[in-house]
């Protein structure tokens, strides 16, 4: 029996887990690099398209499919209307939105909206935002139901709610907190949650949880890192996550993880990739990716960099080493090790010994092809060093 479910291979402990994070390249853009495109995933695959790179003149239209699996981009039908940066995006049902934003015919404010069916590769108008017209405003999903609001052209703390199958939007309680635009949103169980932003020289790191059912605003933990505006925001794993950005003057990388059952934010492994603000993400079976972005004046990217959860093997009464399993690659790791000859030993639950390895390093990693079941391992150099269960589903 291959040691995974629905394809995700699991340690079951019974021990408490501790979630950590890692950042890993993968392909470019095949396109102009750009800031303040739009991104969202429909099923297994993201979608990013539009944006502004003003090294080379161009307001964008383009519109991209991203498959994980076969980390490949492939170019879809443009987003029709004006060619535009700015712009808000979220899907529902299996279907994307975008709208909103600023356009490059002589330049203007849009509040234009489109719907796009990824099976059939095609655009259709929808109603018309129901707010003004404006841009670096914040487009987020909940449940079936989209929700924007915010942005500049003058700035906004206003929210319109979208039901996608009666086509109309409405107004929602305002946002008692400042206006602002350049903020970003996530959705978990239901609420949504609007953290950092700016307003003209000002910028905020106040989080703000919003339920549409009762259609209230509350003040939650502030984000902890430095106030900040043109950040991303995704879900990994039903936690939120939020960095990078920028407050006018400093570029940041660090990202943190919001709990929703405890109101609290973890910081997590910084981005590792070009410092920048007005980038974008999504997220796809609970990793996140981001992608484009702006530095300073005339630095823009088209990378894509994908965060994926670690999950910590802590021992009850052991602090180093650790061992954690990965389960976007499917490999155990071992950290924190004294860099002198070790083995490595895993057992079945009947004692036979089913891996063995010597090595000599302060961090070791192994692909794990193992049967279903309950394992012991341990780890070997003068006297045992590190040992614990783990049960294989």
């Amino acid at each position: 029996m291959k040691i995974f479910i629905n394809s995700i291979l699991l340690f079951v402990f019974t021990s408490t887990q501790a979630q950590q994070y890692v950042w890993t390249q993968k392909s470019n853009l095949p396109a102009i690099a750009r800031y303040e495109a739009v991104g969202f995933s429909i099923g297994n695959k993201g979608y990013l398209g539009t944006g502004g790179n003003f090294n080379s003149g161009q307001v964008l239209s383009d519109f991209w499919e991203y498959d994980p699996l076969a980390d490949l981009w492939t170019q879809k039908a443009n987003v029709p209307g004006s060619a535009r940066y700015g712009a808000v995006g979220f899907s529902i049902h299996g279907k994307g939105y975008v709208g909103t934003g600023w356009a490059n015919n002589g330049g203007s404010a849009l509040k234009d909206f489109y719907e796009y069916n990824p099976i059939s590769n095609v655009w259709i108008q929808k109603a018309n935002f129901l707010g003004s017209a404006r841009y670096d405003a914040v487009g987020v999903d909940i449940d079936n139901y989209g929700f924007v609001g915010f942005g500049y052209s003058p700035l906004q703390n206003d929210l319109y709610i979208y039901v996608p199958i009666i086509n109309q939007w409405t107004q929602r309680t305002d946002f008692p907190g400042a206006a602002r635009q350049s903020l970003v949103a996530f959705s978990i169980d239901s609420v949504a949650y609007f953290t950092c932003g700016a307003s003209n020289a000002v910028s905020y790191n106040d989080c703000w949880r919003y339920d549409p059912y009762i259609d209230t605003w509350t003040q939650m933990a502030n984000f902890p890192g430095n106030p900040r505006y043109g950040s991303v925001a995704f879900k990994i794993n039903n936690t939120g996550i939020v960095g990078g950005g920028l407050d006018g003057q400093t570029y940041f990388n660090d990202f943190y993880a919001y709990s929703a059952t405890q109101n609290s934010w973890t910081p997590i492994t910084s981005f590792p990739g070009g410092l920048r603000n007005a980038a974008d993400a999504f997220s796809i079976n609970n990793n996140g990716y981001l992608s484009c972005g702006k530095y300073q004046n005339n630095v823009y990217y088209n990378d894509l960099w994908e965060l994926s959860e670690v999950t910590a093997m802590p021992e009850a009464a052991v602090v180093q080493p650790k061992v954690y399993f990965n389960k976007s690659n499917k490999t155990l790791t071992v950290t924190g090790l004294p860099n002198k000859r070790l083995t490595l030993k895993i057992f079945s639950l009947s004692g036979q010994l089913v891996f063995n390895q010597v090595f000599q390093s302060d961090n070791l990693q192994i692909p794990l092809q193992l049967n279903s079941g309950i394992y012991s391992y341990s780890i070997e150099g003068v006297g045992k060093i590190l040992s614990g269960k783990f049960e294989l589903l």
